[in-house]
C-alpha cells in the first residue's frame, strides 16, 4: 500500500480524534500542536494510515500519539525519521520521548535515542501530563534526541 506523510493541518483535527479515539492516546491540547503533527495517507483512498505528534515546549518537544494502521517496523522508523525531521525544521533542540516496550526501546537507541533522568529533564516537559504518566508506569523509560545530529 502506498502512502504519503505530510504535516497535518486544522482540516485534519477530526480524523486525527477518530483514529486516536481507538487508542489510549490522549487528545488533550490537539489542536494546538497541528504544526508540529504528521499524518500518513494511503495515496488511492487518502485513508489516514498513520500519525505522529510532537508536543512543542520552548525549543524542546516531547514524542506523542505514534500510531500506525498495520505498520511494519520499517514503517515506524521511518515515521519516526520524519518527526525528526520535523522537529529540525521547527527548531527545536532537543526531542523528548516515553517507551514502555524493550522492542521499541532497541529502535529509538538505534535511532541516536539516549536514557534521561525524570529530574534532569526541562521543567515543563517533566511537569507534563504524559511524564507524570511514566513516571509510574512499569519499565517505562525517558530518552532524549540531540536534533543538532541531524544533517541538513
Amino acid at each position: 500500500m502506498e502512502h504519503i506523510v505530510r504535516t497535518a493541518t486544522n482540516g485534519d483535527i477530526e480524523g486525527l480524534k477518530s483514529f486516536l479515539g481507538r487508542t489510549e492516546v490522549e487528545l488533550q491540547d490537539l489542536e494546538n500542536w497541528m504544526d508540529f503533527c504528521l499524518v500518513a495517507e494511503d495515496t488511492q483512498s487518502g485513508e489516514l494510515m498513520g500519525t505522529i505528534g510532537i508536543q512543542p515546549f520552548a525549543d524542546a518537544g516531547l514524542l506523542r500519539a505514534l500510531v500506525l494502521k498495520n505498520g511494519s517496523a520499517e514503517d515506524i522508523l521511518y515515521m519516526l525519521q520524519q518527526a525528526i525531521r520535523l522537529a529540525k525544521e521547527q527548531k527545536l533542540g532537543m526531542l523528548y520521548c516515553v517507551v514502555n516496550n524493550k522492542n521499541a526501546r532497541n529502535l529509538f537507541y538505534l535511532l541516536g535515542f539516549k536514557e534521561i533522568n525524570v529530574e534532569d529533564l526541562p521543567v515543563d516537559v517533566r511537569q507534563s501530563s504524559t511524564v507524570k504518566t511514566a513516571e509510574v508506569v512499569n519499565n517505562s523509560k525517558i530518552m532524549y534526541y540531540s536534533i543538532n545530529n541531524v544533517d541538513n
